[in-house]
């Protein structure tokens, strides 16, 4: 199981595994802009900027549907922020 530590200001939307791979999604709300970062494992593999917080939510949690068709599915237990990377 990896565990992942977020930057002060981060927000962990959800964690998701599939076989030996976790992915999470990370929100960081800025004063312009709002950034979703999708990371595998220690990867960034997605970054996506969007005007306000509830447009990236939104984008994230469709984001993450789509992950679950392919078989991912959810892993809360990886999502611990105040956990060493």
């Amino acid at each position: 199981m990896t565990r992942f530590a977020v930057d002060p200001g981060a927000r962990v939307l959800w964690c998701l595994r599939r076989r030996a791979s976790d992915v999470r999604c990370v929100v960081y709300a800025g004063a312009g802009a709002v950034e979703v970062h999708v990371l595998q494992e220690r990867d960034l593999v997605l970054k996506e900027l969007f005007p306000n917080e509830s447009s990236a939510v939104l984008w994230a949690a469709e984001y993450r549907a789509r992950l679950e068709q392919q078989g991912w599915h959810d892993s809360p237990q990886d999502c611990s922020p105040s956990s060493a990377a």
